[in-house]
């Protein structure tokens, strides 16, 4: 199977609602998703992950990517930290957050079902939070 950038549909969930200037487009095919993303310089996903009710306020989903365009810093559960710029080939194991200083393009595969389990939990917060 494949696909074309410009034939991926745009994700409108709460993640990209939350997020400004994050911008994501995807595809799935057989539980797994193939995604784009635009992050803007100084996204930050901490808003996002941190008190919703994610274990350890982190991103629990594993992903293998290709960075495009920029610098995103992946920061894990112990600390550490890993630089990732255009060129590179990257795995983030779970649990992990993002943040782009100045802006990333990347190609990103994840198990879909994760993503959407997760995006489930983050809505349902804002959900009792609106209430």
């Amino acid at each position: 199977m494949r696909s074309q950038l410009k034939d991926m549909k745009p994700v409108d969930d709460i993640v990209t609602q939350q997020t400004p200037g994050l911008k994501i487009w995807e595809s799935n095919w057989n539980g797994m998703q193939c995604a784009y993303h635009v992050f803007a310089p100084g996204t930050d996903f901490t808003k996002i992950l941190a008190g919703k009710g994610l274990a350890h306020d982190l991103c629990g989903v594993e992903h293998w990517a290709y960075v495009l365009k920029g610098t995103l810093r992946v920061i894990y559960l112990d600390g550490t930290q890993d630089i990732c710029r255009a060129g590179d080939v990257c795995y983030w194991p779970a649990p992990h957050n993002f943040i782009s200083e100045e802006g990333a393009e990347i190609i990103q595969f994840s198990t879909a079902g994760g993503l959407k389990a997760q995006a489930k939990i983050i809505e349902e917060f804002f959900k009792t939070k609106m209430k």
